[in-house]
């Protein structure tokens, strides 16, 4: 290739590469003042509620928050489809729940839609409808302020997600080694959806489940390099003050409490009379001290 040429295709690139950055930023704009538009009303700290899933929800949305958020770039009419930066009308509002927290997602993340939407979640989410009251994406990543998913706040604001709705299986998480270290400041420890998946959780018995007999010890090899059938037994989820959820771990739960209520008994009985002579003695030595 001639220099002439080299220089020529070299000045093509540059132009180019200039054009598409003067696109992008005037697209940026675009959306910029659509948005702007949305939040001539939206950001009114007065504008009402809404009755969501049963719950009285306001209206208003900060600008701030939304434009430092992972969807700060985007038109708002992005999620909200069908919706025009005006005063809406019946039609526009009708599913717009649905849509916005669960389809409007999947034009931009289709792969995990499609995981979501095979999963226990997306599945009863599927046949309710609007106002489900299964988890949607929306419900773990927010709305108006989603953040990334490799955050400590993200981490820790999981668990409570997952307890909102499985409360019981919280207490039992927080029983473990993995609960216990998460709760005491180690966000790196495991987390519900390191064991359960973040969008394809089924059931235990599914055999396509990351916590399957079949699988449970891949997903521990993920932490645990040495994992194995023995380690992968271990049982999580189990509440030890009932005997229908493990026998053996009740059993063992109760012989532990027991055993610690004996010796702190005895003890105290021991330091209770352990005190009661040295005070009786030490009085009767005085006595005769005095004579």
């Amino acid at each position: 290739m001639s220099v002439g040429r080299s220089r020529a295709l070299s000045l093509a690139l540059l132009t180019a590469s200039f054009a598409a950055l003067v696109w992008a930023g005037s697209a940026g704009a675009q959306m910029s003042d659509q948005n702007e538009r949305c939040f001539e009303c939206h950001a009114k700290a007065d504008l009402g509620t809404i009755m969501v899933d049963g719950e009285e929800r306001s209206l208003t949305v900060d600008p701030v928050a939304y434009r430092a958020s992972q969807h700060g770039l985007i038109d708002c009419t992005g999620c909200h489809i069908g919706f025009k930066p005006q005063a809406h009308t019946e039609a526009e509002s009708e599913d717009w729940l649905y849509t916005a927290r669960t389809t409007a997602c999947g034009t931009c993340h289709g792969d995990v839609a499609a995981i979501y939407a095979g999963s226990t979640h997306g599945q009863e989410h599927a046949k309710r409808g609007e106002g489900a009251a299964t988890p949607d994406c929306a419900t773990c990543h927010g709305s108006h302020e989603i953040a990334t998913t490799d955050t400590i706040a993200f981490r820790r604001s999981a668990v409570d997600t997952c307890s909102s709705c499985h409360g019981g299986r919280s207490g039992t998480y927080l029983d473990t080694y993995h609960g216990k270290s998460f709760a005491l400041g180690r966000p790196e420890a495991a987390a519900c959806f390191d064991c359960h998946t973040a969008h394809g959780v089924l059931p235990a018995d599914d055999p396509n489940s990351a916590v399957s007999s079949q699988n449970v010890v891949a997903t521990c090899g993920k932490c645990h390099a040495d994992a194995n059938d023995n380690f992968s037994s271990y049982l999580v989820h189990v509440n030890a003050k009932d005997p229908r959820d493990s026998v053996i771990v009740f059993m063992t739960y109760a012989f532990y409490a027991t055993l610690i209520a004996v010796m702190f008994t005895l003890g105290g009985i021991h330091s209770v009379m352990y005190f009661y002579r040295g005070r009786k003695q030490g009085m009767y030595r005085r006595r005769h001290e005095h004579e």
